[in-house]
C-alpha cells in the first residue's frame, strides 16, 4: 500500500475511523521495517464527533456507585451498559464483626499485589460501616464460600467494621473490568479516533479539524511522521495521541482543546526521536503523558488547564478508585513501563503551564 492522499473529506458522527490506514503486519508487535504503507497523507479534512464510540476511564462506574450525582437519564445508561457480572451481593456486614457476607461463588481470589484495580474491590449500594469508603479500593485477604475478609492492602490488616452495612451494599470485582477496561461498548466500531494510521512511513497529517467521540486520533508503529496545523475541538477520551512504536515524528503548530476529555497529550512507550514544538493544549482531562520515549524535545508550548477530571464536578470530574475521591493529575507527568527503566536524551524547554486548581 502507498502513496495514497485523503483531501477534503467531511464526516460528522461516524462512530467509527473515518480514515484507517494499516500496514501489511499491523498486528504485529514492537518495531516494523517491513510491510508499511508507504506516503499517506490527510490534508485539510473536517471530522466531527467522528471515530470509535468511548466513554472516558470510570465513567459507567462511577454512575453506579454514586448515582444520586446523574439524571434518570445516565442511570438508564449506566444500567443498560455496565456489565452486570462485574456486581456481586447484596452483601451482610455487622458492626464488630470482620466479615463480609455473601454467596462467594465462583470464589473471589486472595488479592496478591495491587496493579491497576486487577485484584481489588470496591463497595456500593447503601450506607457502608462508618470506617469503610465508598468506591475505595479494598483487597481480599481471605476467601470462603459464604464470605471474604478485606484490607486496604494486600496480604494488609483485616478491616473489623465499626458499624453495620445496608441491606443494599453490593461489591464490585475486579475494579480494573469495571473502570479501566471499561471505555467501549460491546459491539463499537473500529479503530481509534476518526483518524487511525498503524503500521505507515512517511505519514502527513495537516490542516485538519477533528472532533471525537473517543480518541481523536490515533498513530501507532509508524515512522517520519508530520502532524501540523491542526485543530483537535474536542473528544471523550484522548486529544493528540502518539501510540507506540513510533519513530522520528514533528509534532508542530496545532490546538487540541480536549473539552473535558483524557490525557490532552500521550507519547507512548517505545517511541523515538520526537519533537513536540509551538503547539496549544488546553482543557484536557488528565493532563500530558510521556511514557518513557527516546531523544524527545518538547518545547515552546503552551499547556492550559488540562486537570479537569481532577475537578470535583460529577460531570466534568473522574472519581479514583484507589481513594474513592476525585483524581489526581499534574499537567505533566512522565513514566517508565520497563522494570528499572531509563530516559535517554530528553529536553524540556520553553514551555507555558497554566495549571487549573486542581492540578496536583
Amino acid at each position: 500500500t502507498a502513496n495514497l492522499t485523503f483531501r477534503d473529506i467531511t464526516a460528522s458522527d461516524m462512530a467509527g475511523a473515518v480514515i484507517t490506514v494499516v500496514g501489511r503486519h499491523h498486528q504485529q508487535d514492537g518495531w516494523q521495517s517491513e510491510g508499511l504503507a508507504r506516503n499517506v497523507t490527510v490534508e485539510n479534512c473536517t471530522l466531527n464527533r467522528s471515530g470509535k464510540f468511548m466513554w472516558d476511564y470510570g465513567y459507567l462506574w462511577q454512575i453506579t456507585v454514586w448515582p444520586e450525582d446523574y439524571s434518570a437519564a445516565e442511570r438508564d445508561l449506566a444500567a443498560k451498559y455496565f456489565p452486570p457480572e462485574y456486581s456481586r451481593g447484596p452483601v451482610q456486614m455487622r458492626q464488630g464483626d470482620d466479615r463480609v457476607v455473601f454467596p462467594n461463588q465462583p470464589p473471589l481470589p486472595v488479592s496478591t499485589r495491587d496493579e491497576r484495580g486487577q485484584e481489588s474491590l470496591c463497595l456500593y449500594g447503601d450506607t457502608l460501616p462508618p470506617n469503610l469508603v465508598r468506591g475505595r479500593q479494598y483487597f481480599v485477604v481471605e476467601s470462603e464460600p459464604d464470605f471474604i475478609r478485606i484490607a486496604t492492602t494486600p496480604g494488609g490488616e483485616v478491616i473489623r467494621f465499626a458499624g453495620d452495612g445496608g441491606g443494599e451494599v453490593r461489591l464490585l470485582y475486579p475494579l480494573f473490568r469495571a473502570h479501566l477496561a471499561l471505555y467501549a461498548p460491546q459491539g463499537s466500531g473500529p479503530g481509534k479516533g476518526a483518524i487511525d494510521l498503524v503500521s505507515c512511513q512517511n505519514v502527513i497529517v495537516q490542516g485538519c479539524r477533528l472532533s471525537a467521540l473517543g480518541d481523536a486520533m490515533h498513530i501507532q508503529k509508524s515512522r517520519d511522521i508530520v502532524f501540523s496545523g491542526n485543530q483537535i475541538t474536542g473528544a471523550r477520551m484522548g486529544g493528540f495521541f502518539l501510540a507506540e512504536f513510533c519513530r522520528n515524528a514533528v509534532i508542530t503548530g496545532n490546538t487540541v482543546d480536549g473539552t473535558n476529555g483524557s490525557r490532552v497529550m500521550s507519547v507512548e512507550k517505545s517511541c523515538e526521536n520526537v519533537t513536540v514544538v509551538g503547539n496549544t493544549f488546553r482543557n484536557g482531562g488528565r493532563g500530558s503523558w510521556i511514557n518513557q520515549p527516546r531523544n524527545f524535545v518538547l518545547s515552546d508550548n503552551i499547556f492550559i488547564n488540562n486537570t479537569t477530571k481532577c475537578e470535583p464536578d460529577p460531570r466534568r470530574g473522574r472519581r479514583s478508585f484507589v481513594t474513592g475521591d476525585y483524581e489526581a493529575y499534574a499537567e505533566l507527568y512522565f513514566t517508565t513501563y520497563e522494570p528499572n527503566g531509563r530516559y535517554g536524551n530528553v529536553t524540556v524547554r520553553g514551555n507555558v503551564f497554566v495549571t487549573g486548581e486542581e492540578a496536583a
